[in-house]
């Protein structure tokens, strides 16, 4: 019986990925896990965010290291570790998608894109080559649902489940990497599926929707609700990604209200009409605007989320969209720098004018600073970020928080306030080196 360990690295800054207390397996790497353990592989499976053990204490044959920009550094090291005891390592992910070569001196072989089409010709040893391109599952019922009781360091049922109901996004956001990887073509899981897979658990708590965009179809988004409130399933909240249009179908927004507390993270980017139109989004301020209040009124929360660097930013965006966030009532913004991501169309622009001064991985989190600003300098750009932060996640906004009664977003603010402090704390050489590359 041939033994394999897969692994999720954790990013090794305090970033932006931190923010939020709700943190599940990354799915991809889990349904890989799944689909080995049902063919008779004996698997264990170490998702970082959950559990890191001795990796010196690792006896398996082979080892499967999944990525993204922020962990990948992290994933070589592994990579290397494993090699140097003579174990085959083969690399996945979005980051090494994207980078091969780079990938290919750590590892034995490279998956690019999707893998579940190649993964047992791939154990099978019948690749001879060492970057093999994935394809596109087309059929998601095809494959396996993530089996949680593979994750090292979960409890049998978690407090926190995820869904992926689909893959692929039809929207063409300039600084999303994940249309280059899933494509823009919209390809679901049947809804009889997702059903079966939820009523395995016998209580949740938190239901995360690990897509892109769960309102892509709305009839289809609509069906899934109405069969969840049929068979019961009802988490005490939810958190799914959604576009904000999602505000125009009050059908669907009173059946969200009818299945959970529905919290949802949406794509605002910005309230410049001039950055909307560079980064392809289909939305204007005042539809953001209105769509929030109808939210609200409806009772649904709402983690929106910006990005600041934009050739149409200056140093007047953070006060402005702190200020929007206060007026609008949003319940937790998110925001982050413009970040120059592989496989991203904001990449190829920016490296086109040598406008990236960094590829240290590490750094690909959102929260860093990596290249030079068009209105403002680096070290301004990632002040401004800070200060977004220090200005919305205040003493009084807590306050407010728990004198209405919403004790999570309460603590999550505080949550929020606190590990700024570390970010600030963890990075201050970084500090110093975007001031001294911005003078």
């Amino acid at each position: 019986m041939k033994s394999v360990t897969l692994i999720a690295p954790r990013a090794q800054n305090k970033c932006a990925s931190d923010i939020s207390v709700l943190t599940t397996p990354l799915s991809g790497i889990l349904i890989l896990a799944t689909m080995l353990h049902e063919k008779g592989y004996l698997v264990k499976l170490f998702d970082e965010s959950f559990k890191t053990p001795n990796y010196a204490n690792i006896d398996s044959d082979y080892i499967l290291i999944t990525s993204m920009s922020a962990t990948v550094n992290r994933a070589y090291n592994l990579a290397d570790l494993f090699r140097a005891q003579g174990k085959t390592v083969y690399l996945g992910g979005l980051h090494v998608s994207f980078r091969p070569e780079e990938a290919l001196k750590h590892c034995d072989k490279v998956i690019l894109g999707e893998g579940e089409n190649v993964l047992f010709d791939l154990m099978d040893g019948k690749y001879k080559q060492d970057i093999i391109q994935g394809s596109k599952v087309m059929d998601l019922d095809s494959i396996p649902m993530p089996n949680y009781s593979l994750v090292e360091g979960i409890q049998n049922n978690p407090r926190i489940v995820s869904v992926c109901t689909s893959r692929g996004c039809p929207f063409n956001c300039k600084f999303c990497s994940l249309k280059s990887m899933f494509g823009r073509q919209y390809r679901p899981v049947s809804t009889d599926r997702i059903i079966d897979y939820l009523l395995q658990f016998k209580r949740i708590k938190t239901l995360c929707f690990d897509e892109p965009n769960f309102t892509t179809d709305k009839k289809r988004a609509i069906e899934i609700l109405t069969k969840m409130k049929e068979n019961g399933i009802h988490p005490k909240r939810a958190w799914p990604s959604v576009s904000i249009d999602v505000a125009q179908n009050d059908k669907l927004l009173r059946l969200f209200t009818e299945v959970s507390q529905f919290h949802f993270s949406i794509g605002l980017e910005s309230i410049n009409q001039k950055v909307l139109d560079s980064y392809n989004k289909k939305q204007t301020p005042d539809i953001i605007r209105k769509s929030l209040k109808k939210l609200r009124d409806y009772g649904l929360k709402v983690q929106g989320s910006f990005i600041f660097g934009s050739d149409h930013d200056d140093k007047s965006v953070f006060q402005k969209t702190a200020d929007f966030c206060h007026d609008t009532d949003i319940d937790f913004p998110t925001f982050s720098a413009l970040t120059p991501y592989v496989g991203t169309d904001i990449r190829k622009e920016f490296e086109k004018h040598n406008r990236i001064f960094t590829n240290n991985w590490d750094y690909y989190d959102g929260a860093h600073v990596v290249f030079h600003p068009k209105n403002m300098t680096p070290y301004e750009l990632q002040e401004g970020v800070i200060s977004a932060y220090q200005n919305y996640y205040s003493n009084s906004k807590i306050i407010n928080h728990f004198k209405r009664g919403e004790f999570f977003y309460g603590f999550e603010t505080l949550y929020v306030k606190h590990l700024f402090k570390k970010i600030i704390k963890q990075n201050e050489d970084y500090l110093e080196y975007l001031s001294s590359i911005s003078s």
